[in-house]
């Protein structure tokens, strides 16, 4: 197996070492295996909750406390 380094433009295409597009055919298939991220971490809103401190008391308590009805 060949390990290759290829870059991504702004655009989103992958873009091969000089060297190696050369060697390629027109409409040859190339197969690139990566290790994505888990379905999570590509979650901005689940990946922002991940990283919250715990509450220091039950949520009825904290909401009721942010909305002004301390007990």
């Amino acid at each position: 197996m060949t390990r290759i380094t290829a870059t991504v433009d702004e655009q989103g295409r992958l873009i091969l070492p000089q060297d190696l597009a050369c060697q390629l055919r027109p409409g040859q298939t190339v197969v690139i295996a990566l290790d994505l991220p888990d379905r999570e971490a590509r979650q901005p809103f689940a990946a922002f909750i991940g990283v919250l401190p715990p509450l220091d008391v039950d949520s009825a308590t904290y909401y009721r406390r942010e909305r002004g009805h301390e007990e």
